[in-house]
């Protein structure tokens, strides 16, 4: 681009000059003059003809330049704002899969005490969801009011863990919801994404566990999740739901 502008202050000085040679040497004859004064007025008419055009060709020069220059420093402004929302997206994953990580020590710390044949009887992890969900089948046939099952898992959650395996989805859920909004940058593809990945890495036993407290227990981290349509919509998507039993 700038040797386009050079060329066109080259051909308008040899058009002046060209122009200067034809009228007064082609057409009216005349020859080198050795008065000083003639040279002078010879500078005033280049300067008067050439200045104003090349003042015009730098002053477009230059709003190019700011030009180029505003949109490089877009460029930059861009290229810093998509470094900094990787830094948090990476710093947002690391705390995400270190709370999938402290879920699925939850999970291994998981313990329900049953009675069979009137002897009690502890059941952990993945075995104790298994015993608590073919309780609620059988309670599920027997009656069909939700009612039954919720007294039937206080009866067996005195020490909350069915409530705390429940709240640990839902922060990771919230953070997810909260962290990655479109106020800080991010688009609902990435809440999409990482609602994908919670349900995907969280423990099957686990998930079922949640969606089974969703269906009959009134915990206000059911009520967020529930009323969290972004997440619904993927949870939906993976074939999970709050109506499993």
């Amino acid at each position: 681009m700038i040797n386009r502008y050079a060329v066109a202050a080259t051909l308008l000085l040899v058009t002046v000059g060209a122009s200067y040679l034809f009228h007064f040497f082609h057409k009216l004859g005349y020859g080198l003059s050795d008065d000083p004064a003639v040279w002078g007025q010879l500078g005033d008419y280049f300067g008067g003809i050439l200045n104003p055009m090349l003042s015009f060709l730098s002053l477009v020069l230059l709003i190019k330049s700011l030009t180029l220059q505003n949109q490089a420093n877009q460029d930059l402004r861009k290229e810093i704002n998509y470094a900094r929302k990787s830094e948090r997206l990476r710093s947002f994953e690391t705390q995400l899969f270190n709370m999938i990580d402290s879920q699925r020590s939850f999970l291994d710390n998981f313990k329900i005490e049953f009675k069979e044949n009137g002897t009690p009887v502890k059941k952990y992890g993945t075995d104790a969801i298994i015993k608590i969900e073919n309780d609620i089948e059988h309670i599920r046939i027997e009656s069909p009011d939700i009612d039954h099952a919720t007294k039937y898992l206080d009866s067996i959650d005195s020490t909350d863990q069915i409530f705390g395996a429940t709240r640990v989805f839902y922060n990771m859920v919230k953070m997810i919801s909260e962290k990655l909004s479109d106020s800080n940058g991010f688009s609902l593809e990435d809440r999409r994404s990482h609602y994908l990945t919670l349900i995907n890495f969280t423990d099957f036993s686990l998930l079922r566990l949640v969606m089974m407290s969703a269906q009959f227990m009134e915990y206000p981290s059911i009520t967020y999740l529930k009323n969290n349509n972004e997440f619904n919509l993927v949870l939906n998507e993976t074939g999970m739901s709050y109506e499993l039993y």
